[in-house]
C-alpha cells in the first residue's frame, strides 16, 4: 500500500471512531463507493445514512452500501434534506477540494441538529515534508497525498480552526494522523523556531501531524444572513502590537475588524507595558465598551453579536459592570475553578460553568470594560497579572467581573513562563498581599508569593 493511502486509511479508521454511537442521521460528504458510510451502518443498523457523490458511476456503487446518495455538486447545491435533522456531517478529505469551503460549512451546518457534530479529516500543509520541499525549492504537485494536484486550499491548525469558527462550528482537534518528523530536521530546525518565537515542543507535534481530525459543533445564536447588519451597537477595540505579522495573521483578519464596519480599532505601538498602551486605547476610545485584547486574537464572523447578547445578559444578572472575558478563575477556600469557553492554540476549553458567571480573574487575552469606567491598568506590572490586577481593583470598587459566552480564537506561540512573569508576578503579589490567594488562568499565588503552576 502507498504511503498515503496508509495515512488516508488511518483518517478513515479514525473518523469511524468519532462518529458517536447514538448518531441515527449521517451524511457523508464526498462518500465515493460508500465504504465508510457502510461500515457505519454495520455498526448500526438503525442508523440512516446518506451519501454525496458528484460522479454517477461512482454513486451507483455507493447506493449498495447507504441509505440515499444524492448526485450533486456540494460547492454550488445542497441536499434535498430537513433542516435540523442531521446528528452528524462527515467531511473525510473533502474540503482541500473545494474553491470556498468555508460557505460549504456555513450552508450545510443548517442541516445540523442542535446537538449534532461536524466531522472532517484535514491535511496539514505544516508537515515537515512540505517545509522540507520549501525550504529546498522543490515544492510541487503529486498524484495523491498532502499536495495531491486536485487540492485547491491548504490547512494548518491554525486555519482550519478559523474556518470552522466562521462557519458558527466551535473547533476541536480530536486526534492526529502521525508522521514523524526526524529528529536531525527539528535539531536543525531550533534556531529558526528561536528567532520565531516558536516552542519547539509544540512545533514537532505541528511539523509531525499529516492529517488532523476535527470536530465543530454548532454555536447557539448564529448569525447566518450576513446581508443582514451584524450588530448595530459599535465598539472599541485597543491592542498593543510587538508582531506585525501575528497581528496582520490574526486580529487584522477578524470579520468584524473589516475596513468598511462600524467599529473602531486602536493599535499601540512601543508601548512600555500593556497598561501604556491599553490606557492610552481607552482614553481615545469612542464607543461605550472598550474590548482590550491580544494581536493574537482572532474574532470570528457573529462575534459582535454574541458578545453584546452576553454583555447585556451580564448586565442584567450581575448590575455594574467592570471587567468581562472570555476565559476566568475563581479561588475559594483554595479551590481553584474556571469558566469559560475559548480556543486557544489548538484547544477547544469549555469548561463545565454555565455562563455569563461571576469570577475573580480574567485572562488578559480579551479583557472589555464601559468607556467611562474609572478603572485603569496599571503600569508597575508590565506585561503581565495587569488583566488580574484589573479585576481584583474593579471588584473592590464594587463592580462585577464575569466570564461571558463570546467564543474567539487565541492562536499565542507562546509556551512557559519568563523572568519577566516573574518580575510581574513579585510585584502583583507584593500590591494585593492582604488579598492573596489569588488564581489567574495559569498560576496560584499564595500567601508570601509563592507561585504554583496550575
Amino acid at each position: 500500500m502507498a504511503k498515503s493511502a496508509r495515512y488516508y486509511q488511518g483518517c478513515n479508521e479514525a473518523l469511524l471512531l468519532a462518529v458517536p454511537a447514538e448518531a441515527g442521521t449521517i451524511l457523508e460528504v464526498g462518500c465515493g463507493e460508500g465504504i465508510l458510510g457502510g461500515r457505519l451502518k454495520a455498526a448500526n443498523p438503525k442508523a440512516t445514512v446518506f451519501g454525496i457523490e458528484r460522479e454517477p458511476e461512482v454513486a451507483v456503487r455507493a447506493r449498495q452500501r447507504l441509505d440515499q446518495v444524492f448526485t450533486i455538486d456540494v460547492q454550488k447545491e445542497d441536499p434535498p434534506l430537513e433542516t435540523s435533522s442531521l446528528d452528524c456531517i462527515l467531511f473525510g478529505d473533502v474540503l482541500e477540494h473545494l474553491i470556498e469551503p468555508g460557505e460549504v460549512l456555513l450552508r450545510y451546518r443548517k442541516f445540523l441538529k442542535p446537538r449534532g457534530i461536524v466531522l472532517c479529516s484535514i491535511p496539514n500543509v505544516q508537515h515537515h515534508s512540505i517545509v522540507q520541499a520549501l525550504v529546498k525549492g522543490d515544492f510541487q504537485y503529486t498524484p495523491d497525498g498532502l499536495l495531491d494536484a486536485t487540492h485547491l486550499r491548504f490547512f494548518t491548525y491554525s486555519t482550519i480552526i478559523k474556518l470552522l469558527l466562521d462557519a458558527g462550528l466551535a473547533p476541536s482537534i480530536i486526534s492526529t494522523i502521525q508522521a514523524a518528523c526526524p529528529q536531525p530536521f527539528l535539531s536543525a530546525l531550533k534556531p529558526l523556531l528561536g528567532h520565531l518565537g516558536m516552542d519547539p515542543a509544540r512545533t514537532a507535534h505541528y511539523l509531525s501531524a499529516y492529517q488532523y481530525i476535527v470536530r465543530g459543533t454548532p454555536l447557539p445564536d448564529f448569525n447566518t444572513d450576513f446581508q443582514e447588519p451584524e450588530e448595530d451597537r459599535p465598539l472599541s477595540f485597543v491592542a498593543c502590537v510587538s508582531n506585525e505579522a501575528t497581528l496582520e495573521a490574526n486580529l487584522l483578519r477578524s470579520p468584524c475588524l473589516a475596513s468598511d464596519g462600524p467599529h473602531e480599532l486602536l493599535l499601540m505601538r512601543g508601548c512600555a507595558s500593556a497598561a501604556e498602551g491599553l490606557n492610552r486605547g481607552i482614553d481615545r476610545a469612542n464607543n461605550s465598551v472598550v474590548v482590550c485584547l491580544h494581536q493574537d486574537v482572532y474574532l470570528p464572523r457573529s462575534w459582535t453579536r454574541r458578545f453584546w447578547r452576553s454583555y447585556d445578559q451580564a448586565r442584567e444578572e450581575f448590575g455594574r459592570i467592570g471587567v468581562l472575558g472570555v476565559y476566568g478563575v475563581r479561588c475559594q477556600n483554595g479551590a481553584v475553578s474556571r469558566a469559560g469557553h475559548v480556543v486557544d492554540r489548538d484547544r477547544l476549553l469549555e469548561e463545565r460553568d454555565s455562563l455569563p458567571a461571576k469570577v475573580d480573574t480574567l485572562d488578559e487575552l480579551l479583557l472589555a470594560l464601559p468607556k467611562g469606567s474609572p478603572l485603569r491598568f496599571d503600569p508597575s506590572l508590565g506585561f503581565h497579572f495587569y488583566g488580574a490586577d484589573i479585576c481584583l481593583t474593579a471588584q473592590k470598587m464594587g463592580l462585577s467581573v464575569a466570564v461571558i459566552d463570546s467564543l474567539c480564537y487565541h492562536n499565542s506561540p507562546h509556551v512557559g513562563l519568563g523572568p519577566d512573569f516573574h518580575d510581574s508576578a513579585r510585584t502583583f503579589a507584593t500590591k494585593w498581599s492582604r488579598r492573596l490567594p489569588v488564581a489567574t488562568s495559569c498560576v496560584l499565588i499564595q500567601p508570601g508569593g509563592r507561585i504554583e503552576v496550575i
